[in-house]
């Protein structure tokens, strides 16, 4: 985990492509962030209240990414 001035950053998965799957908790609710990153670009990201919600959105993404 990473601490930043105002979050805390995990990385929950890797894919073999290089995407990439964080948790930020956020000062402000919501406040788990799950975000998808490739390459530095972007390519999903949700805002969610709780932390195990943020982790089942980011377990479905993980299966999601294997699939394609």
């Amino acid at each position: 985990m990473i601490a930043s001035k105002s979050h805390l950053i995990e990385r929950i998965w890797t894919a073999a492509d290089g995407t990439t799957c964080v948790l930020m908790i956020c000062d402000a609710p919501p406040r788990y962030s799950v975000t998808l990153v490739r390459n530095e670009q972007v390519l999903r990201e949700r805002r969610l209240y709780g932390r195990a919600s943020a982790q089942m959105v980011a377990e479905g993404w993980s299966e999601a990414t294997r699939k394609t």
